[in-house]
C-alpha cells in the first residue's frame, strides 16, 4: 500500500494530462471546422457543414459588458431580425446565425455568434450551437421581414 501512495502523485498528474490532451483534441478539431466555415455536430459529433447560404442577422437589447443567463432561452425570447449590419446601433450587440448541417446524421444546428460592432470589424462576445428546430420559428419571422423590407429577394 505504501508503494501505491508513492506513485499516487505520478499516477494523477499522469491522469490530468492525458484529460487535457484529449480536451486539447476536440478544441483544435473544433476550431479547425470553423475556420473552414464548417463545425462538429452537437449530436454525433462528426463534420457539420453549413445547410444554407445566407447568415440571419439579428439584434439583441444589451449592451457591450452586459451578459445574460440561459442562452438560448434568452436569445430565443429577445433576438429581433435585421436586415443588415447599418441597423445595429452603437454600443449595441448583434448575433448571426448560420444553419449547419451533419455529413453523417444529416441533423441541423444553428450556429450563433453573439458579437459587438465597432468601426465595422466584429469582436464575438460568445460563440453558441443549439438546434435547428428550436430556432426555425425565428428564422422563418426573419424571413419573413425580409420578404416585408425586400419584396424582390429571392428565398435562400
Amino acid at each position: 500500500m505504501a508503494g501505491l501512495l508513492y506513485y499516487l502523485p505520478v499516477i494523477v498528474t499522469a491522469g490530468v494530462v492525458i484529460g487535457a490532451l484529449i480536451l486539447g483534441g476536440y478544441f483544435i478539431r473544433e476550431y479547425v471546422r470553423v475556420r473552414k466555415n464548417g463545425s462538429t455536430c452537437m449530436y454525433c459529433k462528426a463534420e457539420a457543414a453549413r445547410a444554407l447560404p445566407r447568415t440571419y442577422l439579428f439584434l439583441l437589447p444589451i449592451s457591450f459588458g452586459d451578459t445574460y443567463e440561459d442562452a438560448e432561452k434568452y436569445l430565443l425570447s429577445h433576438m429581433v431580425p435585421i436586415m443588415g449590419k447599418e441597423q445595429i446601433p452603437t454600443g449595441r450587440r448583434a448575433c448571426k446565425v448560420e444553419v449547419h448541417g451533419c455529413s453523417k446524421c444529416s441533423r441541423r444546428q444553428v450556429i450563433i455568434e453573439d458579437f459587438l460592432l465597432v468601426r465595422g470589424e466584429e469582436y464575438l462576445k460568445e460563440y453558441y450551437k443549439f438546434s435547428y428546430e428550436k430556432f426555425r420559428p425565428l428564422l422563418d419571422t426573419w424571413e419573413e421581414t425580409e420578404r416585408r423590407v425586400c419584396p424582390g429577394s429571392q428565398p435562400g
